[in-house]
């Protein structure tokens, strides 16, 4: 009897030192997985890290080219910028290790500038404006209108920028102050200074995803109240709107359309030869309108977007290029999306 409990107690130490053992196995392959799955993600962060790093500097790379492009296209201080200089073409594809790099430099004057909406309520201005902040914002009614944006909407969008930009807190027939903003969820109020984005309008309560997308290839910010005068020889076939918009609508989109498709391949030597056009001439255009055009681009859009493995990286900039042919960076953006 006594033999036969010694070998029952025997085996119970047996099967608890073999549980003991499972046990132990699978703790050990559960740290074991995890110490893995850890690893793995290290890796996979720090793989991810230097990509962003990769992308990064071929983002700056492609920015100091670009602007070498610019400054390479002709004489300093030019007066006259063509057509076929070589920053004016299309985006750019270029093949890079692991990847793709997309440049593209737009000329920055060919847009109208939101901040001029309000021009003459922005105090510190050095620049004599040729169009006064009415014309601006008759501009931008053709503009929306020729685009077929209705009536009804161009209106309270057109005084509600202008609300957002000025000084004060006098609101604007349909437009919007601080009032208006207090009751958002959260509350905000009116920023009453220059926009810095584009995309600042998605704040406004008449604006929708749909008409910013519109309008967004026609408009631009810059920090001035001042438009900047239109590069008749840089202008696109597809920017023949803004042309029309400058002269409030007396010329047709599509006479616009005619006036690029028939400007000389090398481009016009003075702005004389534009306004020397019958259908120009027949506008009899005032001074103003004179000098709301010209040869000669003074801001640059330089977009860079760098592809490589999971990693997108983009790089936005807004150059100006001084009388003297010096370059400054007013503006920058960029970051990186997996």
């Amino acid at each position: 009897m006594r033999g036969l409990m010694k070998r029952l107690a025997g085996r119970r130490e047996e099967g608890t030192a073999l549980m003991t053992a499972i046990l132990m196995t699978a703790l050990m392959a559960v740290i074991a997985v995890e110490l893995v799955d850890r690893t793995r993600f290290a890796l996979f962060r720090t793989a991810n890290a230097d990509q962003r790093d990769e992308a990064y500097w071929y983002a700056l790379g492609a920015r100091e080219f670009a602007e070498g492009v610019i400054l390479r296209s002709g004489p300093p201080g030019r007066e006259v910028m063509r057509p076929g200089e070589a920053w004016a073409g299309d985006a750019q594809v270029f093949p890079i290790e692991g990847g793709t790099l997309v440049g593209e430099i737009r000329d920055g004057n060919n847009c109208l500038n939101l901040n001029a909406l309000a021009g003459d309520g922005v105090e510190g201005e050095e620049e004599r404006p040729a169009l006064s902040a009415e014309d601006n914002r008759a501009m931008f009614s053709v503009l929306l209108e020729r685009l077929g944006v209705p009536p009804d909407v161009i209106e309270p969008v057109k005084a509600q920028i202008v609300d957002w930009i000025d000084a004060n807190t006098y609101r604007e027939p349909r437009g919007a102050e601080d009032e208006v903003y207090r009751a958002f969820d959260p509350p905000l109020r009116a920023a009453n200074q220059r926009l810095y984005e584009v995309e600042e309008l998605l704040v406004l309560p008449a604006m929708t995803p749909q008409l910013f997308a519109l309008i967004r290839p026609y408009v631009c910010v810059r920090d001035t109240s001042v438009q900047p005068p239109f590069n008749l020889n840089t202008l696109q076939l597809d920017q023949a709107v803004l042309l029309s918009a400058l002269f409030q609508g007396r010329l047709s989109v599509g006479d616009a359309e005619a006036v690029l498709l028939e400007r000389p391949p090398t481009g016009y030597e003075s702005l004389d030869d534009f306004f020397a056009r019958p259908v120009i001439a027949a506008l009899e255009p005032d001074l103003a309108l004179r000098e709301a055009v010209t040869l000669r681009t003074r801001w640059f859009e330089i977009d860079v977007t760098v592809r490589l493995g999971e990693t997108e990286f983009t790089l936005s900039e807004l150059a100006e290029l001084g009388p003297g042919g010096s370059m400054e960076r007013r503006y920058q953006r960029f970051g990186a999306v997996r």
